[in-house]
C-alpha cells in the first residue's frame, strides 16, 4: 500500500514537471516570434516573392524546392533578416534588403546557372 502511495506522488510530480516544462517552451516560442517580429519577416517575404515573378528574375519557379526567412542573431536592422530559396540542385540563395530604407531586395550571395 505504501508502494502504491510513493507510485502516485512521483506520477503526479512528474506531470506537474512535464506540465511546467510545456508551459516554458510555449512561452519562450511566443517570445521570439512577437508581432513585430513576424511583420519584418512577412515584409521582406512578401518583398522577394514580387521579386521572383518580376520578368528579370533569374530562375523558374520549378526550381525551387523550399524557401524558409532566417534571422541572424547579429547585424543591423533590418539587414539582419535574410529568405533563403533552397533549390532543387542543392543550391542555395540569399535575398535581404539592400539598405536600411528597404529600398529593394538583392540576391546576398551569388547564384551560377
Amino acid at each position: 500500500m505504501k508502494k502504491e502511495k510513493k507510485y502516485k506522488v512521483i506520477i503526479v510530480v512528474l506531470s506537474i514537471l512535464l506540465i511546467a516544462a510545456l508551459g516554458f517552451s510555449t512561452l519562450q516560442s511566443f517570445r521570439s516570434y512577437g508581432p513585430d517580429e513576424v511583420n519584418e519577416r512577412e515584409e521582406l517575404l512578401e518583398a522577394v516573392m514580387w521579386e521572383l515573378n518580376s520578368e528579370h528574375n533569374i530562375l523558374e519557379k520549378s526550381e525551387i524546392e523550399d524557401i524558409t526567412v532566417l534571422k541572424s542573431k547579429s547585424g543591423i536592422y533590418p539587414l539582419n533578416y535574410e529568405v533563403a530559396l533552397n533549390l532543387e540542385n542543392g543550391e542555395q540563395l540569399l535575398y535581404s534588403w539592400k539598405d536600411q530604407e528597404k529600398s529593394e531586395v538583392w540576391i546576398s550571395n551569388e547564384y551560377k546557372k
